[in-house]
């Protein structure tokens, strides 16, 4: 079983608000809310480049780059060492071919970007130590998925919720007042994006390895307004 880790942060701003129509109080309140979920799949982002024999050779200069090595020769073994790891072949999807950059007086040296669709972290540590680096221009996490998401958000902003109601909650005991009933409800980020900008799925990584960027982060900010007994 997966384990879910929920925290609830009670970031709340207060503010007292009169009515002028109905001359009823309000108080408004930021409940906030966030989950780690395993991601149950992973995209893996690998490109490859030609490039040159001489460029591993001892006391060859830039001048000296003549034997470039094809790219259908680097994507073969590329190929060979994915397929005896376990990956599909149906999990290998060609993204973008080419080369922009040319060094001066020489060819362009072709390049191209594989997508590999994961279902188990550890393959990544395989793969990162299986493959030649000859060839091997980058390699990186790239979206990470879980195919119950959508119920993962509903709990996250329904806690959201709650903690702006608790938080409202105790505030107005401190001021002998009760809460009223729900006026507006209002979410603060129901944007969805992926990266590393500020947003409500991101990876979460401390820079620490593998074991540490396993996690999807769902974080929601709900302000509530209620009525003021």
């Amino acid at each position: 079983m997966k384990k879910i880790f929920l925290f609830v942060l009670l970031i709340s701003s207060l503010s007292l608000a009169q009515n002028s129509e109905s001359q009823s109080k309000t108080i408004t309140v930021t409940g906030s809310s966030e989950m780690f979920v395993e991601p149950d799949e992973i995209k893996f982002i690998i490109n490859i480049e030609e490039y040159w024999k001489e460029e591993f050779e001892k006391k060859k200069e830039f001048e000296d780059y003549k034997t470039k090595v094809p790219i259908s020769e680097i994507e073969s073994d590329l190929l060979e060492k994915l397929y005896a790891l376990g990956v599909k072949k149906e999990h290998i999807l060609v993204s973008n071919v080419g080369n922009y950059n040319r060094y001066q007086g020489k060819e362009f040296l072709i390049g191209k970007e594989y997508i590999i669709t994961l279902h188990d972290f550890n393959l990544i540590d395989k793969i990162t130590t299986t493959l030649d680096s000859k060839g091997i221009s980058s390699m990186y996490l790239g979206e990470l998925k879980n195919e119950n998401i959508q119920e993962f958000r509903k709990q996250v902003k329904i806690s959201a919720l709650k903690a702006a109601k608790e938080k409202a909650t105790y505030l107005l005991e401190s001021l002998d007042k009760k809460l009223g009933d729900v006026v507006s409800i209002v979410e603060n980020n129901d944007s969805y994006y992926f990266g590393s900008t500020v947003s409500n799925l991101a990876l979460e990584n401390n820079n620490s390895g593998i074991e540490n960027i396993k996690k999807i982060k769902l974080k929601y900010e709900i302000t509530a307004t209620f009525e003021i007994k």
